[in-house]
């Protein structure tokens, strides 16, 4: 912006005011002493002219610009040199004082555009990991096995997340957490830590049920088994639950309506809840944490350790968000996984015992045939009818009469071998098919069942015993030389034999 030779003029100044009216008066009393003459006259206007173009050009704004700054400067709490003393003196200061301000104003600068900068890349970070997540969660939910989900879920956060230190561990059968590892040589090896130990870090917050960030593991009591996996570094431990779909008196096959714990869906019902619980009786105190942990009832099914090794993304309050989510998804798969296999069980089961199904017992029959012919084996099948059943329904209700279905179904169970299928063939009857067995060692076998269900008491808060009876039908194919329906034929008409010669035995039907 140009300023006028006037606003020069009139702008306020201190020492140089002085000055100019100094030469003013210097000027007069010369021109008074002089001879006064055109010449002279002349030369003292040029040199007043002069003088006073001088002052206006450069002295004036330079004193001008001195007061400026020094009254900016006092505004912001600096002092300077008084400026009527010594001008140069207060410039230098008002200098030096600007080029502090400019370094501020810099490094206020780079401050900002490092925070930018670590904005920029916290969005860049956040939007990698809702890819990420985006697509482990499409993976987990296209997984129909469990066990493929947790091999998901482990490889989408050491390289999805970039946490190359988290570690996953299954509960097995027996209720320990199994940490599966590879050394840096490429051998595998186990950690197995159980689950129910209370001395542990690790099975502690896996009964818990409940994430747990770890900065400092001495902050913790812990086992060695616990510093061997989790070592120095800061930690962040989550357990993997599943949502129940099952409850306790389903699993437990319990008609204890009275039972605290009777539609309970707890992971620790037993501990927590129920003091008349049955099962619960029949398990030792000291043993009573490790059958809990062994329950299908026991929700949490896997444990995530990420740990923060060198090289590995660091464990944070912040980066462990993504963690969360990601175990939350894939909660929600093993959920999908539950349904999916409820639903085949509801296919192939009886609702009822939960022993196969009558479609299921065919197409099983029919599989078991078909290997009898290629390996020219023997197929037996017993057909069992429970005698007299709908006057023990008429006189204990349909109720006992369910729930005495469900305990025959237990002794079938119990009396088959592990390779034989039992079924639910339709109302009160129940059919084994034995692969690869004789009519002798099939007769065994229905002699047995027939043993076990006459001397049970079908009602112990009855007054006396209230037993029931079968009557067993058995066929046996050899080579499996008959059709599927043959054989059921077969086996039907020895049980309806059995039946209508006394009923509580057993008839093999053969052919002459």
């Amino acid at each position: 912006m140009k300023i006028s030779f006037w606003e020069r003029l009139k702008a306020p100044g201190r020492k140089s005011d002085l000055i100019l009216a100094a030469v003013l008066v210097a000027a007069f009393v010369s021109f008074e002493l002089s001879d006064r003459s055109p010449a002279g006259i002349f030369e003292h206007l040029v040199m007043v002219i002069g003088f006073i173009w001088l002052y206006v050009q450069y002295l004036k704004p330079a004193d001008h610009a001195v007061d400026i700054l020094s009254e900016a400067l006092r505004k912001h709490g600096e002092i300077l040199p008084d400026v009527e003393l010594d001008p140069p003196a207060s410039a230098r200061a008002a200098s030096e004082r600007l080029d502090r301000y400019a370094n501020q104003v810099t490094e206020t600068i780079n401050a900002h555009q490092q925070m930018q900068d670590r904005r920029m890349k916290e969005l860049s970070d956040a939007h990698q990991d809702l890819i990420t997540h985006h697509r482990i969660t499409k993976m987990m939910l296209q997984s129909i096995i469990t066990e493929e989900i947790f091999e998901i879920l482990i490889k989408g956060v050491r390289d999805g997340l970039g946490f190359s230190g988290a570690v996953l561990a299954i509960r097995d059968r027996d209720g320990y957490l199994v940490f599966n590892e590879e050394s840096a040589e490429g051998s595998r090896y186990s950690h197995r830590i159980p689950a129910w130990d209370g001395n542990s870090l690790l099975a502690r917050t896996f009964w818990g049920g409940s994430p747990l960030q770890v900065r400092h593991l001495d902050d913790h009591a812990y086992t060695p088994e616990d510093r061997g996996i989790l070592g120095e570094s800061p930690a962040f431990l989550l357990p993997v639950s599943r949502k129940l779909g099952i409850q306790c008196s389903e699993e437990k096959n319990c008609r204890n309506v009275e039972c605290s714990s009777y539609l309970a869906k707890n992971p620790r019902c037993w501990v927590d809840n129920s003091a008349t619980c049955s099962s619960n009786a029949s398990v030792p105190e000291d043993r009573r944490r490790k059958a809990c942990v062994q329950c299908e009832l026991f929700s949490p099914a896997a444990f995530l350790a990420v740990r923060g090794f060198s090289g590995s993304r660091a464990v944070t309050r912040e980066s462990i968000v993504p963690i969360v989510a990601l175990a939350n998804e894939a909660i929600l798969a093993l959920e999908v996984v539950e349904l999916h296999e409820n639903l085949r069980k509801m296919s192939v089961t009886d609702g009822l015992t939960g022993l196969t199904n009558h479609r299921e017992f065919y197409n099983q029959l029919r599989k078991e045939l078909e290997r009898a012919r290629r390996y020219r084996h023997t197929v037996s099948l017993l057909i069992i009818d429970v005698d007299d059943f709908k006057k023990y329904n008429d006189r204990f209700g349909h109720l006992a009469g369910d729930l005495a279905l469900k305990k025959i179904a237990d002794l079938l169970r119990l009396c088959a071998r592990t390779t034989d299928i039992v079924a639910r063939y339709g109302g009160e009857e129940f059919a084994v098919i034995l692969p690869e067995s004789s009519a002798s060692g099939a007769l065994m076998l229905a002699e047995r069942i027939k043993t076990e269900v006459a001397n049970f008491n079908f009602l112990p808060q009855v007054p006396g015993e209230v037993h029931l009876t079968v009557s067993i039908g058995i066929y046996t194919a050899e080579e499996g030389a008959v059709t599927e329906d043959q054989l059921v034929g077969y086996a039907d008409e020895a049980a309806y034999s059995a039946k209508n010669t006394g009923k509580n035995r057993v008839v093999v039907k053969t052919h002459a």
